[in-house]
């Protein structure tokens, strides 16, 4: 898994800030861990809020800030992704219990 060679030239590319550029490469880091933590119980979707679908997702998730997670229906906004990691160790095991 991982966010793709297109995607993460494309952010190269666009000439990010520096926080924001430092942002994608934590949550890009983030996300390359996910496949050997948990393999195919989880997958991960990246969507561009300055899409359409991330347009309106934003809205009817009422998203404010990013970058944005749901885990089933739980929500966290932020960058620490530990708390993301425990939404989703807390569904899979919900999902098995």
């Amino acid at each position: 898994m991982g966010l793709g060679r297109k995607v993460h030239q494309e952010q190269i590319e666009s000439g990010l800030p520096d926080d924001l550029d430092a942002e994608f490469h934590a949550l890009s880091a983030w996300a390359g861990t996910l496949p050997e933590r948990f393999g195919a119980r989880v997958s991960l979707r990246l969507i561009d809020v300055l899409s359409a679908e991330g347009f309106v997702k934003s809205l009817v998730r009422r998203f404010g800030r990013y970058p944005a997670f749901t885990v089933d229906g739980r929500r966290y906004v932020g960058s620490d992704f530990s708390r993301v990691d425990t939404l989703i160790v807390e569904r899979l095991a919900a999902a098995t219990g």
